[in-house]
């Protein structure tokens, strides 16, 4: 199993984790763990052509070729289980969409 803290490299953040401190994604840090964690294993997905309901909606059922990009919409499907109590949900969402964005993960 993978933790949030397996993502970096001794003191070398992941992508991701710098990714949630320059976009402010995190407020009290209480759900940034989970947060970090859904959001590396929904960009594996993602990577991996796995569709979502709105993507799958989007297509209206056809298959489709290649890698969609993540919109906001896409990424707030995808984290839907996670529950942030401070609401930095916008920010969470610009950091995943940066990430994604650059190809990195």
């Amino acid at each position: 199993m993978l933790t949030v803290e397996g993502l970096s490299e001794g003191d070398d953040l992941s992508d991701l984790q710098q990714a949630f401190l320059e976009h402010d994604a995190f407020q009290c840090g209480y759900c940034t763990p989970g947060q970090i964690s859904s959001a590396h294993a929904m960009l594996r997905e993602h990577a991996r052509g796995d569709l979502s309901m709105v993507s799958y909606e989007g297509t209206r059922g056809e298959v489709v070729n290649g890698r969609m990009e993540l919109s906001e919409h896409e990424i707030r499907e995808r984290m839907a289980g996670n529950i942030c109590r401070c609401g930095a949900y916008a920010n969470i969402v610009a950091a995943v969409r940066a990430v994604s964005q650059r190809g990195q993960l």
